[in-house]
């Protein structure tokens, strides 16, 4: 496949994303609509969650099980290799895209709806949903940003133990937190309260039932729990009116049917991988901040305005503390003010459908811009020497203005001299599993040491493949300086090329 080829496929993919993308949005969008307005919870499908196209669990999930089973077929080198150039790749990824949405987010929370804002946050999700056809959309950077050699090793060690460290500080956080408000926790006996929280479960359409309690541990309402069956709904001990408990419910209950908790699994899992970021920490707040937006807008949707005050009161009453894998009502004070306001003085918001759909569009066709490597150097250090063997050429063909030039069985004169040439040329390790197209543009292809190798090069690229060996995958990688074409055709020609 040539670059045409590549950018169609991109644009192919991208437009089909988008397609998905605006079409479960605007089915969930337009589903949430009609229950806040009309209280009907009919739809045409059996779905009972109203999660934009997939659970966010998955872009963890396509991080590890690659992971585990590259070690297991290419072992443990490769797949570490591979393991921190994709991670390093997607660090970029969510940096640049998070930094930009967060430039931009003031405008967008006064343009778009509120559940649109949150679910630009998740993006990222949706597009690493096709890394299987990473292959057929893969181009090489624009730029590639290097790591050097001798820091990285140290660099993978630091980062994967902040990782780790943010991984396992947001799990005890959670045990502890969810301990400390449970300890002392007890049903909710009310019989008025318990109705008005079983006829909300059934609108929301749970398939299980969440537990209600009050806790003297907690002064806003939050549920907690990663899983259905643990979660907990838990209540401050405060005397609520019954439409105040009815808004607390459904605001609750929203961020339950939405999965809101996978939502923040992902922003975790965000935070883990660029834990050195400042700018990724300020962001997922941000994003946090608009899935309680997005829950308010649908609490008080077309609710009258004695409604919105209360729940604006409601809000101001019960700022509290949320940790670990919970949702709260009102939790962060810093977020109040657009929340008060979008509450009390709504504006008038399009949906954000088409916006989804365009920077979808935009994010598979702009990915691979820049790149991450930790490997570069010579040709002869970074491609050939890993395979540990003195390397000879058995055949070498150049194609330059569609005129090929071909040697087979060059002398060990010949032989020694395109190597010497060809060795001393700086690459940068791209990806695995890619290789030159050989059919593009001027280009050369060298069989080496007894036809076990095939090196292609050609303006600004190379790959070396393993032939023969099973579960072996090329190489591409950068070339760093201008390939002398001219004096490729002169050793052909001078030797009968």
């Amino acid at each position: 496949m040539n670059y045409v080829g590549i950018w169609l496929y991109r644009l192919l993919i991208a437009a089909l994303l988008a397609i998905c993308i605006a079409y479960s949005f605007h089915e969930e969008w337009s589903y949430e609509q009609q229950v806040a307005l009309t209280g009907y919870t009919g739809r045409n499908n059996e779905k009972r969650t109203t999660v934009i196209l997939i659970s966010p669990w998955l872009l963890p999930l396509i991080f590890v099980v690659p992971c585990l089973t590259m070690l297991l077929l290419l072992g443990p080198v490769v797949s570490a290799i591979t393991l921190v150039q994709f991670s390093f790749q997607l660090i970029v990824v969510l940096t640049l895209y998070f930094g930009v949405l967060l430039a931009v987010l003031p405008l967008l929370r006064r343009k778009i709806s509120a559940r649109a804002c949150a679910t630009l946050w998740l993006l990222p999700v949706f597009f690493y949903y096709v890394i299987g056809l990473s292959d057929k959309i893969y181009l090489p950077p624009l730029a590639v940003l290097r790591i050097p050699p001798n820091a990285a090793p140290l660099l993978v060690q630091i980062w994967l133990i902040g990782a780790a460290a943010v991984v396992v500080w947001h799990i005890l956080s959670h045990v502890w937190f969810r301990c400390r408000i449970l300890k002392d926790a007890r049903s909710v006996k009310e019989e008025a309260v318990m109705d008005l929280w079983w006829t909300e479960q059934r609108q929301a359409l749970l398939k299980w039932h969440i537990r209600l309690v009050t806790s003297p541990a907690v002064s806003s309402p939050l549920t907690i729990g990663l899983f259905n069956k643990t979660m907990v709904t838990v209540l401050p001990e405060h005397a609520y009116t019954l439409e105040q408990y009815r808004l607390i419910f459904r605001h609750e209950l929203r961020h339950v049917q939405r999965r809101d908790v996978d939502t923040k699994c992902f922003y975790l899992f965000c935070k883990a991988l660029c834990w050195f970021n400042p700018l990724m920490w300020v962001a997922l707040r941000k994003a946090s901040a608009d899935l309680e937006l997005s829950c308010d807008e649908m609490v008080v949707y077309g609710a009258e305005d004695k409604t919105r005050r209360e729940y604006a009161s409601l809000l101001l009453e019960t700022a509290g503390d949320s940790r670990g894998f919970s949702t709260c009502l009102s939790a962060s004070a810093n977020s109040l003010r657009h929340r008060l306001r979008g509450v009390v003085a709504p504006r008038e918001r399009t949906p954000g459908t088409k916006l989804l759909a365009v920077v979808m569009v935009a994010l598979v066709l702009c990915s691979g811009i820049v790149g991450v490597s930790g490997t570069y150097g010579t040709l002869e250090d970074v491609v050939l020497a890993p395979y540990g063997q003195a390397h000879t050429v058995n055949s070498i063909t150049v194609t330059v203005d569609n005129t090929q030039s071909y040697l087979d069985d060059p002398s060990p004169q010949v032989s020694e001299e395109l190597l010497d040439y060809l060795s001393a040329l700086p690459v940068t390790r791209l990806a695995l599993g890619q290789e030159v197209w050989q059919n593009t543009g001027r280009h050369a292809s060298l069989f080496l040491t007894g036809y076990n190798y095939h090196l292609r090069l050609t303006d600004g690229l190379c790959s070396l493949k393993q032939l023969g060996v099973r579960g072996t995958y090329p190489v591409l990688y950068r070339l760093d300086c201008p390939l002398d074409w001219d004096y490729l055709q002169t050793i052909l020609a001078e030797n009968g090329g």
